[in-house]
């Protein structure tokens, strides 16, 4: 285990080597973000030329995000706003919900500012929510610019009911009962929304799903990763922002990174 109680995916055991575009859904949130969201999709439809891309409009009817579907061969879904702290986990619950209309073997959520720069070498054999870890023993969680899941731990998460908790709705109500709704609250009270992080390491955690980490992946908050050109096939963010920018903005804006605390 890692210093944040999150499992180690690259044993031989637990890598499966050979994938498919079919065997990838990518899900993508949209929010303000099209100078974002344009690269990201350009560079993962050259990587992953035919694999199921979902991109879904939160509340934002900016019109250039349709034609950029059509032009990139992704579904695309213009829908009322849901990451709102006050809609609980129902963002995450639409996410999972659109992706398991046609299943595939792993899911991967990004974030419009994430990068992908080369296919997947590799991929976890057992099932689970996989990427960067974050948090600590007491709140291991998978940072949310890329979130991988595999399907079984995908149907888990949604047919368990746990994403209509009204605690995700309210988490300062309800921090003695979860460091991880210590972690949501403390959000919420910065920006006003909902966390895929911490809500989803919360039900994870309550549903027993494991959590790894995925070396093929480098997701962090502000700063952009600095590694070598085809070390790793996914990085997030695309370039540093600063925070106190982010802060302000936050209201507006899909783009909320999460910082450490």
């Amino acid at each position: 285990m890692s210093s944040a109680g999150i499992a180690d995916a690259t044993r031989a055991a637990d890598v499966r080597m050979n994938h498919t575009d079919s065997d990838l859904t990518f899900f993508a949130l949209a929010y303000k973000d099209y100078g974002d969201l344009r690269p990201c999709v350009r560079d993962l439809r050259r990587s992953y030329p035919t694999a199921r891309v979902v991109l879904r409009s939160d509340g934002d009817p900016d019109p250039r995000f349709p034609l950029l579907a059509r032009r990139y061969r992704a579904d695309f879904l213009a829908e009322s706003r849901l990451f709102g702290v006050e809609n609980g986990g129902a963002v995450i619950e639409r996410m999972l919900e659109l992706s398991l209309e046609r299943p595939t073997r792993y899911l991967f959520k990004i974030d419009p500012d994430t990068v992908i720069h080369r296919r997947f070498r590799h991929l976890p054999g057992r099932g689970g929510l996989f990427g960067t870890p974050q948090g600590d023993d007491a709140t291991p969680a998978i940072q949310g610019g890329c979130m991988g899941f595999t399907r079984d731990a995908a149907e888990q998460i949604l047919q368990s009911g746990m994403l209509r908790d009204r605690r995700l709705c309210e988490p300062a109500n309800f921090v003695d009962e979860s460091p991880y709704l210590v972690k949501m609250a403390g959000r919420a009270a910065r920006c006003g929304l909902a966390s895929f992080d911490w809500g989803l390491a919360w039900v994870a955690a309550e549903l027993g799903i494991p959590l790894f980490a995925f070396d093929e992946v480098n997701s962090g908050w502000l700063e952009a990763p600095r590694t070598p050109r085809g070390r790793l096939a996914v990085t997030h963010p695309r370039t540093t922002r600063a925070y106190p920018a982010l802060l302000g903005a936050a209201r507006t804006t899909e783009i909320t990174r999460r910082p450490p605390w």
